[in-house]
């Protein structure tokens, strides 16, 4: 059985018991001006590692642009935040502080567009890659391909954020949102993923869905995802669009971006990909490389 979205039963797994990791992405549109609304949200969605984009961080008397702050946040959250401005870019990872974590290696672009983690967790590699692909300065994703070098065999690849493009302009938006600038970024972004054998998890599991995660007044599309190196597909026990989150006190969204979520199992057999699911998974694959 392969538990996705809509299947209630995915809510009665245990984290504790099954070793199953949850990880959120999610661009908040600003950090600090909404953080007790932010923490309150993800502890919510009960999230164990958080990619957050537009953290909006500036330098301090400590920090200074081009760095890393480490802080430790209320609701049990350690973060790593890149330090660009305070009024654009930045990402950040939160860990939650009850996980067994260790090894950690954090590495991040000056210009506050990427963040990359490495480290240990119940025992397991992975490497967290968390992305903003601004619209004033887009990254060289081909520069990413060099990493594959470095990535041990045993280790799970993570790479999640805001790209700014639709993978499929028919499926990921409104017919009257328009970007011009899409197929140029959707080129660059389909050799990273090539290169580094990674497929769009959400999109594997629903082939033909139209779901979004970006709204503004001209219409909606699909910009946020998590992509797994198709080896580790079968360790996905869930990939989640959520709701939109709302302001506690008030009649307003949070950020204009909603969460992506992914629960990967790290111990214990895996789940098995039907052959339905499976036979999409290639296709999609396909289309990456047509």
């Amino acid at each position: 059985m392969f538990l996705g979205k809509n299947d209630p039963a995915s809510k009665n797994y245990s984290n504790e018991d099954q070793r199953i990791l949850t990880i959120l992405s999610w661009n908040v549109n600003g950090f600090n001006r909404k953080r007790s609304e932010v923490l309150h949200h993800i502890s919510l969605l009960k999230a164990d590692v958080v990619f957050l984009q537009e953290t909006h961080v500036g330098p301090d008397r400590i920090y200074s642009t081009g760095s890393i702050k480490i802080q430790d946040l209320e609701c049990d959250y350690m973060a790593a935040f890149t330090v660009f401005k305070g009024s654009s870019r930045g990402v950040a990872v939160l860990f939650k502080n009850n996980l067994r974590c260790g090894g950690f290696n954090v590495n991040c672009d000056e210009k506050g567009r990427f963040i990359i983690i490495s480290c240990q967790i119940w025992g397991h590699d992975f490497i967290f890659i968390n992305v903003y692909n601004s619209n004033d300065e887009k990254l060289k994703l081909t520069d990413f391909t060099q990493i594959s070098a470095y990535i041990p065999h045993s280790a799970l690849l993570v790479v999640g954020g805001d790209f700014n493009t639709v993978m499929d302009a028919d499926l990921d938006k409104t017919s009257h949102l328009r970007n011009r600038s899409h197929r140029k970024t959707f080129n660059a972004l389909q050799c990273f993923l090539e290169n580094l054998s990674l497929v769009d998890v959400w999109r594997c599991l629903y082939p033909e869905a139209k779901s979004f995660t970006y709204f503004n007044g001209n219409g909606q599309s699909r910009l946020d995802y998590f992509f797994l190196q198709t080896h580790n597909l079968t360790s996905v026990i869930a990939c989640n669009i959520h709701k939109r989150p709302m302001y506690s006190d008030k009649e307003e969204y949070v950020s204009d971006h909603t969460p992506v979520s992914i629960q990967i199992q790290t111990d214990g057999p895996k789940w098995q990909f039907p052959i339905r699911i499976s036979l999409k998974i290639k296709h999609v694959c396909n289309n990456f490389q047509a």
